[in-house]
């Protein structure tokens, strides 16, 4: 006989959307302090104060653990959300172009599965294990991530609605945080990209943290830009009914 548990819409948001912040700042804070000299170490070997996201959790112990982990337990969530913002995005009404727009979100909604899913294989397969999966998965992941948020914004701002229809404050003040959050989060994967390649080019002492603190901002506006969703489905309540 099956029993099941009832979780908050709500807090089953947190769940999803908290994890991940907290391996990340666990992961890098346990790394400046027990494994300081090994994770910010580079090639240039100059001096950086910050140790990247893939030095952290690659070879350091317990931080490889704590990131697998984190996100073993909040890869299954951010699926179930993804999958839940689809539904409700395809049972909109007001929405013109009735023909196009299901294919246009099904298309977004796969990106953003496949951005999920490059995550992944980004948590469990480090730079110092198979390199080339590891460094295809970030650009990927990055693509994805990317693609999608603007492809949702775009739907935002420019999707025609029926003529009657009129966002509410509530709707405005989502859009415009997903807009913040995009701009936010891509002005920072490309000032990242600039310090990697001065890094690389240069050896200039620090500029590798640079690009590191940047690294840490792209991470933690994709998830700010997610996270969102919770001010779009606040109002609603509800409960996520697990069996077991």
């Amino acid at each position: 006989m099956s029993s099941s548990v009832r979780i908050s819409i709500r807090h089953f948001l947190w769940f999803a959307y908290s994890l991940p912040c907290f391996a990340l700042f666990a992961c890098v804070g346990l790394s400046l302090l027990k494994d300081f000299e090994k994770s910010t170490r580079t090639h240039c070997k100059v001096f950086n104060f910050l140790p990247s996201i893939s030095a952290s959790i690659g070879d350091c112990e317990p931080q490889r653990y704590i990131w697998r982990l984190c996100f073993a337990l909040d890869s299954i969530p951010r699926y179930v959300v993804a999958y839940l913002q689809l539904i409700r995005l395809l049972n909109r009404h007001h929405i013109l172009l009735q023909e196009l727009y299901p294919l246009v979100q099904i298309t977004n909604s796969c990106i953003h599965f496949l951005e999920l899913t490059f995550l992944l294989i980004l948590t469990y397969i480090s730079s110092n294990e198979i390199k080339w999966i590891h460094e295809s998965s970030f650009v990927g992941f990055m693509i994805c991530s990317l693609l999608h948020m603007l492809i949702t914004v775009l739907i935002d701002y420019f999707w025609p609605r029926t003529i009657n229809y009129r966002l509410s404050d509530q709707e405005k003040m989502v859009r415009a945080k997903r807009l913040r959050w995009f701009i936010i989060n891509i002005t920072s994967f490309f000032i990242s990209i600039y310090f990697y390649f001065r890094h690389n080019e240069f050896c200039e002492p620090n500029i590798y943290s640079m690009y590191c603190l940047f690294e840490y901002f792209v991470v933690l506006t994709n998830i700010a830009y997610h996270s969102v969703i919770m001010d779009e489905w606040d109002h609603q309540g509800g409960q996520i009914q697990i069996f077991y």
